[in-house]
């Protein structure tokens, strides 16, 4: 039995002007091409029309079914957009499921009304979550197009939180609504948040270095 076999055959030319103008051809066509993958990923990328609508988009993790039941805990103005922390349902609101998910998304307005999102990170799911917790406290660092570091937590009881930062800087920050959100535009580390009642005794504290 015979067998066939594709075969690929290439001429290479001994003529030095022919070949550099063959490599510039190439070149302009692999500039081309890259040209226009990248200005098609920007034009497929959506904008929305409020910042809630931009959890919507990868990263976020929301979708338009699920976005009517979102409850927004606290927002932040910081590096030109919004830190949105937010509350939703890990199912369906119509099961018998009161398991919620918490999360934060940094969005941006890129034109009037035009807003997209740039990072997210979800703190975590569970049962009645996270008002189950006495007092939890995390931050994250990073975001798409920018700097941004942010500490955030909730808390039933207590007046607000002390946060220390890896630069020096110490913020005092009050609990709302049962949640406390502060955000940095710069790369940084938090030494430690500290719950603090109202005459400013420590009541908890969540230290990762010293």
């Amino acid at each position: 039995m015979s067998r066939k076999y594709l075969t690929f055959h290439f001429h290479y030319s001994k003529d030095p002007f022919l070949s550099q103008a063959i490599v510039f051809s190439f070149s302009r066509l692999a500039i081309l091409s890259l040209s226009l993958l990248l200005s098609g990923c920007a034009w497929w990328r959506p904008y929305h029309p409020t910042p809630l609508d931009a959890l919507t988009e990868f990263p976020g993790y929301m979708n338009q079914d699920n976005l009517a039941f979102v409850e927004l805990l606290q927002e932040e103005n910081v590096a030109g957009g919004l830190v949105l922390l937010y509350r939703y349902p890990l199912y369906k609101p119509d099961t018998a499921s009161n398991e919620h998910c918490v999360a934060t998304t940094f969005v941006t307005e890129e034109q009037r009304n035009r807003w997209r999102s740039q990072s997210a990170s979800k703190i975590g799911c569970g049962e009645n979550y996270p008002y189950a917790e006495g007092f939890m406290a995390t931050y994250t660092v990073g975001g798409n197009i920018t700097d941004l570091t942010t500490a955030y937590g909730f808390s039933n009881y207590g007046s607000q939180t002390r946060i220390s930062w890896s630069d020096g800087v110490i913020d005092l920050v009050p609990i709302q609504n049962g949640t406390f959100l502060k955000s940095r535009p710069q790369t940084l580390q938090v030494r430690s948040i500290e719950l603090l009642d109202v005459d400013g005794e420590v009541l908890e504290n969540k230290t990762w270095f010293p």
